[in-house]
């Protein structure tokens, strides 16, 4: 083509014809047409292999860029931390041979991912798996490859190729720019300004002025700077990121890798290879305002956030856990649960908990209990694994809730309720207000519960129940007397009201007992006093700590609701003891009744008869009582018979059984007793009688009594069998002239 384009090789051989001179200049245009393609066609692909080599090389993804031979051009940054190595050839992968060069001869793509068995720079085995791929065409040059890497040993985790693939094809968004600092020019590759800025497709430069004006005011500063650095420092490369002006109006997000042309005598040439980022940008703006409004979640939850490594040491914890720990938040950090303070067995359960979700990657839930600010929390704790982007376990996440009230109101309700079911099956009171004060003992940590009766003469107080508290404590306060000043309890029933005593120490109610107390490590003393429904003082409910003490408001809810429970309990046993009384007792006297007296007449016979005791049976009768009644009144004669019932407690035994039969008329059985104590025992009571008045209206009342006695013998089948002699005897007294005992003792005893 040339020798034809030579008009002095043509006149040397042949002879001109008119027409020579024009087809040979027109060959010689064409033939310069065809080499201005054919170079422009090489400067196009030349500089779209540099830019796919540039891009692969700054990706953060483990790429390899291979020619139309195979041959290894670029090799992403991901390649060194998944082989362990940056390779400069296909073999320095770690690849088979025969995949090798399978890759070196095939250009299509490749139908599935391949998955290869490697050895990387640590000796370790791996399982690798790789995906071709084409890029379009016009977009690469020649018959370029890229093929993209990726770890497919992580358990269950298999890496998203699509999204990796849709990664590197952003790459269609990109164009290599050349920054003439000398001309203020700026060149693009062909369609690059369309690409990026969506301008007019034939641009393909502009003036540096207005590339500026395109960019946001903020970021001009952030480029002049960078082309001066990449102009100072030529060998490396640098990178920014700014927002360029869109032909639509809006902001583009544009990443420039940028370095000085090493062809380039002055160094006044900066090549910048950009690509739009926006998605990206917008996609990390997103991350980051996700991450901000999860960080402001966690930080003003209510449940204690925090994250461990895999030795157990504090990376992270939010500020919730100032409420329950003593240690400020930063101390918190670096620090083991060993060394936070928590009790041994917490420590102990928090780290097993953890050693299982190491091992099985599992997430764990169970519960513990902390005891902060003298008050007991119980927590739900749940741990869940945390996971790099290789799918290796780096940490744990903790997230521990309080769930006291709700843990402890459970508990409550259940202990109420085996309350309620001791009182409704009549179970001795004793047990009864012993589980009410393990009830309260559970709820509140520390506390030890006693309770307080008031005693029959209405000023004292019995201990009736408080297992925690010193046996030897427990006999001093016993029968305390109740008063405005006595310390807790005998102040609470005093006035009727609680009695909070934070300290006893710096207390007026205590100063007079301190030198009892001391031994004992008492501190503080909380006493409500407890009312039956219609508000009559039935006696105290008191917690005692061995520290200082206030309650708050749900401990001071406790006690009142307990407090209700004991009254509950107590009120009970008072219905019981009263059916009792109304079922056994005379109302009148308080004595026996008939049925009751003869009931256990008859279990004493029976005993005494198998044990061969004596046993002697008196039968009373008040002389003349008709008579009583109709000179003093019904009232006066309820006196009389009130007078002798007192009369013989006061004169028998407590081992004695007394009754009123009926009326005026009463028996008596005197266990363990043979006829000459017995017949002592009568008289006693008569003498008594007729040595007594009782006064009644500003009267004296003089009355007298007629005694029968029998003892108890062998041939006796029932009580009604020494009843009914020593009833006949009765009557041999009244008719030999009353205020007598006639019995049928032997001669000897009489």
């Amino acid at each position: 083509m040339l020798a034809l384009g030579s008009p002095l090789a043509w006149a040397g051989e042949l002879p001109h014809a008119p027409w020579d001179w024009p087809l040979t200049g027109l060959l010689g245009v064409a033939g310069g047409i065809w080499l201005g393609s054919l170079w422009q066609r090489r400067r196009h692909e030349h500089e779209q292999a540099g830019t796919l080599r540039f891009l692969v090389e700054h990706s953060s993804t483990a790429l390899l860029a291979l020619d139309e031979q195979g041959q290894l051009q670029a090799a992403g940054q991901g390649c060194t931390a998944l082989l362990g190595r940056q390779p400069h050839s296909l073999e320095e992968c770690g690849l088979p041979p025969a995949l090798c060069q399978a890759l070196q001869q095939q250009t299509a793509l490749l139908t599935t991912p391949q998955h290869v068995e490697l050895q990387d720079a640590q000796g370790r085995t791996r399982q690798l798996g790789l995906q071709q791929i084409v890029l379009p065409a016009g977009r690469s040059p020649g018959n370029w490859r890229l093929l993209l890497l990726h770890d497919a040993s992580a358990e269950g985790r298999p890496v998203q190729l699509g999204n990796a693939i849709a990664t590197v094809l952003q790459g269609s968004r990109l164009g290599l720019c050349e920054f003439d600092l000398g001309k203020q020019q700026v060149s693009c590759s062909p369609g690059s300004l369309h690409k990026l800025l969506g301008l007019d497709v034939q641009q393909e430069s502009m003036s540096l002025d207005d590339w500026l004006q395109l960019l946001h005011p903020e970021d001009r500063p952030l480029l002049e700077n960078a082309l001066q650095t990449a102009c100072h420092h030529p060998a490396t490369s640098h990178s920014l990121e700014c927002r360029m002006q869109h032909a639509d109006q809006h902001w583009e997000w544009l990443e420039q890798n940028l370095q000085a042309d090493p062809q380039a005598g002055d160094g006044a040439i900066v090549l910048a290879l950009s690509q739009v980022v926006t998605a990206r940008k917008l996609a990390e703006a997103a991350m980051r305002r996700r991450e901000q409004e999860f960080r402001t979640l966690v930080e003003n939850s209510t449940d204690i956030i925090a994250r461990y490594d895999l030795q157990l040491r504090c990376q992270f914890i939010n500020r919730s856990v100032s409420r329950y720990s003593p240690l400020i938040r930063d101390e918190h950090i670096g620090k083991t649960v060993g060394e936070k303070g928590w009790p041994a067995d917490v420590v102990a359960l928090f780290e097993s908990q953890c050693r299982q979700l190491i091992e099985t990657w599992e997430p764990r839930c169970f519960e513990m209990e902390l005891l902060s600010h003298n008050r007991r929390y119980i927590f739900e704790t749940r741990l869940f694994p945390e996971f790099d982007n290789n799918g290796k376990l780096t940490s744990i996440l903790s997230v521990d809730r309080e769930i006291t009230d709700t843990r402890q109101a459970n508990r409550l309700l259940s202990e109420e309720n085996a309350v309620m079911e001791m009182i409704a099956s009549n179970q001795p009171l004793q047990d009864t207000l012993a589980q009410i004060c393990t009830m309260i003992e559970s709820q509140l940590t520390g506390g030890l519960c006693s309770v307080m009766l008031l005693t029959e003469d209405g000023q004292h107080l019995h201990v009736a129940s408080g297992n925690s508290l010193p046996p030897e404590y427990s006999a001093l306060i016993e029968g305390i007397a109740i008063g405005p000043e006595v310390g807790s309890c005998g102040t609470a029933a005093y006035w009727k009201r609680t009695i909070i005593v934070e300290d006893m120490e710096n207390s007026p109610l205590w100063q007079p007992y301190l030198d009892f107390v001391r031994p004992y490590q008492l501190r503080a003393c909380w006493s409500t006093p407890l009312f039956s429904s219609t508000r009559e003082l039935l006696g105290t409910f008191a917690i005692y700590y061995t520290e200082p003490r206030t309650p708050n408001p749900d401990e001071m809810r406790l006690v009142y609701r307990s407090s209700h429970i004991t009254a509950i309990a107590l009120q009970r046993d008072l219905h019981e003891k009263k059916l009792f009384q109304l079922a056994t007792k005379d109302e009148l006297t308080r004595l026996d009744n008939r049925r009751h007296f003869l009931e256990q007449a008859e279990r004493e016979i029976k005993r005494s008869q198998r044990y061969q005791q004596p046993l002697a049976v008196l039968m009373m009768d008040l002389d003349h009582f008709k008579n009583i009644n109709d000179q003093y009144g019904h009232a006066a004669g309820d006196q009389v018979i009130t007078h002798f019932a007192t009369l013989c407690r006061e004169v028998l035994r407590t081992s004695d059984l007394t009754g009123r039969l009926g009326g005026e008329e009463f028996a008596a059985l005197l266990p363990n007793t043979a006829g000459s104590a017995a017949l002592v025992a009568a008289e006693r009571i008569r003498e008594a009688v007729s040595q007594s008045r009782v006064e009644v209206n500003g009267q004296q009342i003089h009355y007298t009594v007629s005694v029968g006695l029998s003892l108890l013998r062998s041939s006796d089948l029932h009580v009604d069998d020494p009843l009914k002699r020593a009833d006949k005897l009765l009557y041999q007294a009244k008719h030999l002239g009353r205020d007598r005992v006639c019995h049928d003792l032997p001669p000897a005893l009489d």
